[in-house]
């Protein structure tokens, strides 16, 4: 190999070679196997050369940066004085990361233009072409090639032109173009074009005159088109989307994207439904330096069926301020209770009933943080169900210090400030009440935290002692339920709460099924005393009964929110044991059982009565997992209720997940709560069946499905059912799902979705749902691979 240089006059003299030497120095760096060249000097002597061993691809191994070196390898090389060098015999030409090859290359330098004949190929930056003959200029990086093939390697994009001419700055322009991702011989799909421009650097490719062949069969043309071959942004049509929903019919999405700027774009959709009428839907996305945001609006300007205008709007926004200060909105709003519920197109999203309407400053420095906020909600009751609208804070102040190592000693202060204020709620009948509430009012508020945490290698112990005080005024009075019950205008409270947790973790190693294994005993204990203080003549702006589950057994307060501090004097008891895989260090089998038990009776209610609960001992928690066996795990969780004397709560299933793509798990829910008569829809006990799987028919076929049934209602709460296919250069989805939404009614949609790779995808995709609905689901659509260093090297 010779390194030519822009002293091209010199250089000629120099590289005067026999064709037998030239052939011996080729075939002596095609042996070695080594990117080295030997360097000629001026003077016609070869500069010495430094080997040095390397047993892998360096990434981080430094470049040569001089772009104007040129590269020359071949079998055979002569000269005309001044004029020429001809390479032939596997001839090659390389400069500033471009590659020439071809049987016989001829480099004229008055034109700085290189000419291959025969197998020519170019190649730069992952992208190939190959063709009979090619003019190229070095400096310009400019060229033509005849009857031409190409491959673009990141994408696994090729294709074919009657000319292609090579523009400089990554700038191709191809006439009579074709284009896929399917592989050599596959003609499953491919674009015709007169003309295709693809530029490099915006990573776009544009087209007139394009058809889509679809097996052969053309299904779409357009005087114009463009799409992305990256991953950079660009303004235009997206690819349609369409699809059918038993509450609004049947409905095609035609979204427009433009890219404003770099941090700025903007999306429109235009959606018509058969059933409902004509949506407009709009996204504005921003980021500047120091903020950014998004805004969705959407808009059915008359509908068919309620005869009325109804929007969704949803606004959030993150800023830095002067001086560090924070700014954050997250604001949600819909024209009325039931549009969630008609135009979600999930069980997930059509269960929202709350939507936050929050703005909020915010500070904070190394050990303590305050922030000052409005907390609004718009509260949805669809079909006039009934509806808790949880308080309003407006508006709200926190401040927060923290100390994680004082001396040994752990820190931590709350204090916040809040004026509630709420709207009405409304039963099934869209009745207004007030059974839980206790009117507007304000809470000051202030808990303080002082903890050692002490541990060794095999033990821990933490003391803590939390003082909680709060203030209350200005309560627009309300008796409890209309009973005699009265909420104090001005009031307070103070409570002081110890706990001490405190564990052991032994070890031993072992022989389980012929494998090492190391197994633990984890026991831990954990303390808590409360006082009694109370509290019935107190409002309840934010307090609510825990659910119970091994979190909460370690938790001193039975209630979540600050109203409500429930008396104490408790112990928790908790027995961990784990198995480990001595090899891998993962846990093969674990198990945890726990329970509390209280030495005073239960005093303060949710509400404002006293309780004198004598129940001694709480539900008993346990849960385990087992991965034994290769590609399967078994979960079990139960909570057995002492007061009841029977299971309250259990949860077990398996999951069997041999292979990528490959998944299965059958589950079983089941809560009892006798407590509990709301009507079956609003009820808490369930008994289900939850049956999911990803699962391959064929080596390119794949069934989808989930399967949730109410053995207790004795009918289906969610179904899903699809397939999923998929060939080198095309993938088809297809899937329907029914789910029960509010008050009982049910939701049908029907997805299906065609996906060429590398162009777009047509239809609805049904990949969320898919991803909610079946645990571990992977979508089997490959991605564009970045291109590295060394990847596609010539």
């Amino acid at each position: 190999m010779t390194r030519l240089t822009q002293r091209r006059k010199l250089v000629t003299r120099v590289v005067k070679v026999t064709p037998v030497a030239a052939s011996i120095a080729a075939l002596f760096f095609v042996a070695a196997g080594s990117a080295v060249h030997a360097e000629i000097s001026a003077y016609g002597t070869a500069l010495p050369i430094n080997l040095n061993m390397a047993r892998s691809l360096d990434v981080n191994a430094p470049t040569d940066t001089d772009d104007t070196n040129i590269y020359l390898r071949s079998h055979q090389m002569h000269s005309i004085p001044e004029e020429q060098i001809i390479l032939t015999d596997e001839a090659e030409v390389r400069k500033a990361g471009a590659v020439l090859k071809g049987d016989k290359i001829t480099y004229t330098f008055s034109k700085d233009e290189v000419y291959a004949q025969g197998n020519a190929l170019v190649a730069r930056q992952g992208t190939v072409f190959e063709g009979p003959e090619l003019t190229y200029r070095l400096d310009a990086e400019s060229g033509s090639m005849p009857n031409a093939k190409f491959r673009y390697l990141p994408n696994n994009v090729r294709g074919s032109s009657d000319e292609v001419q090579l523009l400089g700055d990554g700038n191709v322009k191809m006439c009579n173009a074709m284009i896929t991702t399917c592989k050599e011989g596959d003609n499953s799909w491919w674009i015709e074009a007169s003309t295709l421009d693809i530029d490099q650097q915006e990573e776009t490719a544009d087209g007139r005159n394009a058809r889509l062949y679809l097996g052969g069969v053309p299904i779409f043309a357009s005087p114009y088109f463009t799409f992305p071959i990256g991953e950079k942004r660009k303004s235009g049509f997206l690819t349609p989307k369409m699809g059918a929903n038993s509450t609004f019919g049947f409905n095609v999405e035609i979204p427009y994207y433009w890219n404003i700027a770099p941090n700025y774009d903007y999306t429109m959709v235009l959606k018509p439904m058969s059933k409902r009428g004509f949506m407009l839907g709009n996204q504005f996305r921003y980021l500047q330096p120091t903020f950014g945001g998004q805004l969705d609006y959407d808009i059915l300007f008359h509908d068919r069926e309620t005869k009325k205008k109804r929007y969704s709007l949803a606004w959030k926004h993150t800023q830095r301020l002067w001086g560090g200060v924070g700014l954050g909105v997250n604001y949600q709003r819909v024209s009325d209770d039931n549009y969630i519920s008609d135009f979600s197109t999930n069980l997930r999203q059509s269960s929202e009933d709350v939507l936050p309407q929050n703005v909020w400053l915010s500070y904070g420095k190394t050990y303590w943080s305050t922030s000052l906020g409005v907390y609004k909600n718009q509260t949805l009751r669809p079909d006039n169900e009934w509806t808790e609208q949880p308080y309003e804070k407006i508006p709200e102040f926190n401040f927060r210090a923290y100390g994680a190592d004082v001396k040994g000693f752990s820190l931590l202060s709350n204090f916040t400030a809040t004026r509630f204020r709420h709207g009405n709620n409304f039963n099934y009948r869209g009745e207004p009440i007030g059974r839980t509430r206790s009117g507007d009012g304000n809470r000051v508020m202030l808990n303080s935290t002082i903890s050692y945490p002490m541990m060794g290698s095999y033990w821990f112990l933490t003391p803590s002692f939390e003082y909680s005080m709060a203030w209350y005024g200005d309560i627009t009075g309300r008796k409890y339920n209309s009973g005699n019950v009265d909420i104090y205008k001005n009031s307070h409270r103070t409570i002081p709460i110890f706990t001490l947790d405190s564990g052991l973790v032994f070890e031993r190693n072992t022989i389980v099924l012929g494998r090492e294994t190391e197994q633990t005993l984890e026991p831990r204990l954990y303390y808590a005393y409360i006082p009694y203080r109370a509290q019935n003549h107190l409002p309840n702006f934010d307090s609510s009964l825990a659910d119970l589950n091994f979190a909460q057994l370690f938790s001193p307060n039975r209630f979540i929110g600050y109203d409500r501090i429930s008396n104490a004097n408790q112990l928790t008891a908790a027995l961990t044991t784990r198995f480990i895989d001595s090899q891998t260090g993962k846990d093969w089998f674990s198990a945890t059982v726990g329970q509390r038990y209280h030495f005073t009776d239960e005093k303060v209610d949710i509400y404002w009565n006293e309780i004198n609960r004598k129940n001694l001992k709480s539900d008993i928690i346990g849960m385990t997992e087992f991965t034994l066996i290769k590609d399967w795990k078994a979960e079990l969780g139960v909570q057995y209720s002492t007061l009841w004397k029977k299971f309250s709560k259990t949860t077990a299933g398996v999951r069997y997940n041999p292979a990528k793509y490959s998944n299965i798990g059958l589950y079983y829910r089941y809560n009892y709560d006798p407590t509990d008569t709301r009507e079956a829809f609003y009820n808490s006990n369930i008994k289900q069946l939850d049956l999911s799987f990803q699962w391959p028919v064929t080596r390119d076929l794949y069934a989808l499905g989930r399967y949730n049934y109410s053995i207790r209602d004795k009918k289906v709460i969610d179904s899903l059912i699809g397939l999923e296919y998929r060939e080198g250069c095309w993938i088809f989805r297809s899937a329907i799902q029914r789910y029960v939404r509010s008050a009982g009614r049910t939701t049908t949609n029907f997805f299906f979705e065609l996906e060429l790779v590398g162009l777009g995808a047509f239809g609805s995709s049904p990949i969320e749902a898919l991803q909610q609905s079946i645990t571990g689901y992977q979508p089997l659509s490959p991605r564009p691979i970045e291109v590295g260093r060394y990847d596609y090297y010539e």
